[in-house]
């Protein structure tokens, strides 16, 4: 595999996680719409992580093309699981992105995305990932009106 194309996927599962991680952002994009260019939803995030990213069958795949190292895997994997687990229950699938936001089980999904994040964040030694990461929440967490 091409290193652009390993980049280019590992931006979007960069991007992804940040959407999981990051209440505040899915309310401003699912529920506000702060985001001229930006259209999203519950299950465009969903479909963006297992799907766009072809993570339905675990990393496998990600690990063996130099995607994610081994280490990072270790720090996905519980997010991995339980949103896996959240997205499978047939009841979830029919709530509003607003109350998939209010959902307790959702919330901590989103918990556990965010320390995801943060570890993922802390321990990376690429600095382009660094600065995606830095960039995505000055973006999209910083500004009031974008």
């Amino acid at each position: 595999m091409k290193a652009e194309i390993k980049r280019n996927i590992r931006d979007r599962w960069i991007e992804s996680l940040f959407e999981i991680a990051h209440s505040e952002f899915q309310n401003r994009l699912w529920i506000k719409a702060d985001y001229k260019n930006s259209v999203g939803d519950y299950n465009e995030c969903v479909c963006g992580y297992f799907d766009d990213l072809d993570l339905e069958n675990g990393y496998s795949d990600f690990i063996a093309n130099g995607i994610i190292s081994e280490s990072e895997y270790k720090i996905v994997t519980e997010l991995h699981s339980e949103f896996r687990k959240y997205a499978e229950r047939t009841e979830k699938r029919n709530l509003s992105d607003k109350n998939i936001l209010e959902d307790v089980e959702w919330i901590n999904v989103t918990n556990i995305g965010l320390k995801t994040w943060t570890d993922l964040k802390k321990k990376t030694k690429s600095i382009r990932d660094k600065e995606l990461m830095t960039e995505l929440e000055n973006k999209y967490l910083k500004e009031k009106t974008p």
